[in-house]
């Protein structure tokens, strides 16, 4: 049997191609995940939310978090604010009146950009020595 949350995200994905259904679950959790660090029961903002998306997903998906979002549909913080309002938009999360998607546009990734790791060799390595410079 399908649940309410499964029809209200087939509904999404079906209005709103540009997010995977795991998207919307993912930042489901992700809310659920971040407000139950807190230390009391309160609203959240878009700020810790968005702190909250990223230590999530960086704990469930390690060092590949930004190609599993961005696979998802999820590069900037406004395409998880987007994800965050299309929920609200089905019942499925909450927003105060005080809330606003504009306050998850700052066109800034989702995920900060990593610098990829540099293997170091030395000449005395019993493998090809490349010198790059």
């Amino acid at each position: 049997m399908e649940s309410e949350f499964t029809r209200k995200v087939a509904l999404l994905e079906a209005q709103d191609p540009r997010f995977a259904g795991e998207a919307y679950s993912f930042i489901s959790e992700a809310v659920t995940f971040t407000v139950s660090r807190l230390s009391a029961h309160r609203h959240v903002s878009a700020a810790e939310l968005l702190d909250g998306i990223r230590e999530f997903a960086t704990a469930r998906f390690g060092a590949v978090a930004s190609a599993v979002l961005s696979s998802w549909g999820m590069e900037k913080e406004d395409d998880a604010g987007a994800v965050v309002y299309l929920l609200i938009g089905v019942g499925l999360l909450r927003a105060s009146e005080n809330d606003s998607p504009d306050d998850f546009k700052t066109g800034l990734p989702l995920m900060p950009v990593l610098s990829p790791i540099r293997s170091v060799r030395r000449k005395s390595d019993k493998l090809p020595f490349i010198d790059q410079r």
